[in-house]
């Protein structure tokens, strides 16, 4: 399931990913405190993916004035969405820190089923693609393909009790480096204790366009769970832009 929400807000940091996994944290709270506990009780990865949209934003030191925004959430798992519907739907007001977010209307979007291999696809978030020494990877690297393909079947492991059916590939269409700026909750604690002297962690990933192939099942799966690291923290979130036929 694709769902769009519209808020009011004026302001939100530039580390905003890390407000929004908030928000969404909120809701699954408020819609079913053991699904909360049974997804966000433990480390490890989230069966959903979002992005946000800013609108009218102007970046000023360390947060964007705007005039709103839009998160759009994709998921899989109605154990997840439906308590995460029902704590949206029962909050109008959200607050994080000293910023407030008002919730608006909620849109659910027309849903595509995959039955190609290989697939046009566009980004909504950056796709975040990291060997294990956590060193970022380029889409026009060697070892990009090896490296997404350990990802996915670690992720698809855990989410899905299985591997990916085959290997995938991701191939650069047009595409643009993206350095992100962000923070997490272990990186808050440790700038609270003073064990860090930096204001935020950075992320090296890419948007664009690109082809990825697969199997239609888990490139269904990936439209909804999103592809690379921390999809759950709005990255590697994507939408499909055609099947490319055989």
């Amino acid at each position: 399931m694709n769902i769009s929400v519209s808020f009011e807000a004026e302001k939100l940091p530039v580390a905003y990913r890390l407000a929004i996994l908030s928000l969404v944290k909120e809701c699954v709270k408020q819609g079913d405190e053991k699904a909360y506990q049974s997804y966000f009780g433990h480390r490890g990865p989230k069966p959903f993916a979002f992005s946000v949209y800013l609108n009218g934003f102007k970046l000023t030191g360390d947060q964007y004035h705007i005039s709103g925004f839009q998160l759009n959430l994709s998921s899989s798992d109605y154990g997840f969405l439906i308590p995460f519907l029902n704590g949206l739907q029962k909050t109008k007001i959200f607050q994080y820190k000293h910023y407030t977010f008002q919730r608006n209307l909620i849109h659910y979007l027309n849903e595509h089923v995959v039955r190609s291999s290989s697939i046009m696809i566009r980004t909504l978030s950056p796709i975040l693609v990291e060997d294990a020494d956590h060193r970022p990877l380029s889409p026009f690297d060697a070892a990009y393909n090896d490296e997404l393909n350990q990802i996915m079947n670690r992720i698809a492991s855990t989410l899905q009790k299985r591997p990916l059916i085959r290997p995938i590939r991701l191939a650069p269409i047009s595409v643009k480096k993206s350095v992100i700026r962000e923070s997490n909750e272990t990186f808050e604690k440790a700038k609270n204790e003073h064990k860090t002297k930096s204001d935020f962690l950075y992320y090296t990933a890419y948007t664009g366009r690109f082809v990825l192939e697969g199997d239609p099942s888990d490139l269904n799966w990936m439209l909804q769970c999103g592809i690379g690291l921390r999809s759950s923290q709005g990255f590697g979130h994507f939408t499909l832009e055609s099947e490319v036929k055989s």
